[in-house]
């Protein structure tokens, strides 16, 4: 068996933490990896020093919708990156919907060929509005599940939540018909902070984590943050794109952050806030990865994909049923109890204990055929 692996997708940092975490996972067994230099350059400052796959180039274009131009250069460096390896394994480290298209064409050219293909946010696309355009229909995410379902196309999700949200659909839209591998979300040990005691100011430090943007409620954070001024807010991270006309309403960064920064700031915090919407019962949440790595309690609407991602390990903060009680609970002094704050650290941790290369080795490599 001969193992590759690509980053078609991202070109630059984002997702990085994660793709090292599995690359890390893979070796030894996996050949090659191919990625731009950037996102190389991103792997190598997330878990310096770590074993992973030789350095292969691939060239990816900038994000901005679904294309035939983007599905033939994906053709072109998968292609060429399995044939010069003679793989019989392919593990795609994101698939946007043309890489599906570009799977099935993959596993008619290699009659040997096995692909993985870890879909991050993107079944959060399911529910949403689907274009008329027969042009547009023809290369959706729809339209590339279902050319991608194949007894040798594996599509990855991260998080058994997600898996079962998909397959039984919701509201307006019939769930995926594709059989789903699940990993865990995967969390980087060496972005765990060093233990100390919870020492709240006299201020309580609130956050949200990520960009902040209507999924993932920042509307209902905006009037919280307004009724309760005896708090300090902020944004780890940039605003989404729907509130940047105008001064800010919340004090955030002008860009995208470093990963140091990113981790720096999101540990000032004393709770993560989180309202988020149901698109979000299809997603893994990073932010909320990055909460039980750096041992963030939450403040959070109690979605069936948070019941679901906690419900082995304890309550990682405060889930509320919804805003009306988010407000109360803000209000009460319980936010300052020490016991429950250890608690909660307790139950962040035990989950990102669960997720980092060494515990989740043996799923990764079981599922990819690989010695364990």
């Amino acid at each position: 068996m001969t193992l590759v692996v690509a980053e078609p997708t991202y070109g630059d940092e984002e997702h990085a933490t994660i793709n090292a975490v599995i690359a890390g996972v893979v070796m030894p067994g996996a050949v090659a990896l191919a990625a731009t230099p950037r996102h190389h350059a991103a792997l190598l400052a997330a878990a310096p020093g770590a074993a992973r796959p030789p350095a292969e180039i691939m060239d990816v274009l900038r994000p901005g919708g679904v294309t035939l131009r983007r599905m033939r250069m994906q053709w072109r460096g998968l292609a060429a990156l399995v044939a010069r390896h003679e793989a019989t394994r392919l593990l795609l480290l994101s698939a946007g919907p043309e890489t599906l298209f570009v799977a099935r064409a993959l596993v008619a050219r290699h009659r040997q060929l096995q692909i993985h293909a870890v879909m991050h946010g993107n079944m959060a696309d399911l529910p949403g509005w689907r274009s008329r355009d027969p042009r547009r229909r023809w290369i959706d995410l729809r339209a590339g599940l279902g050319i991608a379902h194949h007894p040798r196309i594996h599509l990855v999700v991260l998080e058994d939540f997600i898996a079962s949200a998909a397959a039984a659909g919701g509201s307006g839209w019939r769930g995926i018909a594709n059989p789903l591998t699940v990993w865990p979300h995967p969390t980087a040990a060496e972005e765990e902070p060093v233990a100390s005691t919870w020492a709240p100011g006299p201020r309580l430090r609130l956050t949200v984590p990520g960009v902040a943007n209507r999924e993932k409620g920042f509307d209902d954070v905006l009037t919280l943050a307004a009724a309760t001024p005896q708090h300090d807010w902020f944004v780890t991270g940039r605003l989404g794109s729907e509130y940047r006309e105008g001064p800010p309403p919340m004090p955030a960064a002008p860009g995208r952050l470093s990963r140091g920064d990113y981790l720096r700031t999101l540990r000032g915090a004393d709770y993560a806030v989180l309202m988020q919407q149901p698109a979000y019962d299809l997603i893994a949440s990073g932010s909320v990865l990055d909460c039980a790595t750096n041992r963030v309690p939450l403040i959070a609407l109690r979605t069936p994909a948070l019941t679901a991602l906690f419900a082995p390990y304890g309550a990682p903060g405060y889930l509320v049923p919804d805003i009306e009680a988010a407000r109360a609970l803000l209000h009460s002094p319980a936010l300052r109890d020490p016991a429950a704050y250890a608690r909660f650290q307790a139950s962040l941790g035990a989950l990102h204990r669960d997720r980092t290369a060494a515990a989740l080795a043996p799923c990764i490599r079981t599922s990819l055929g690989l010695p364990v």
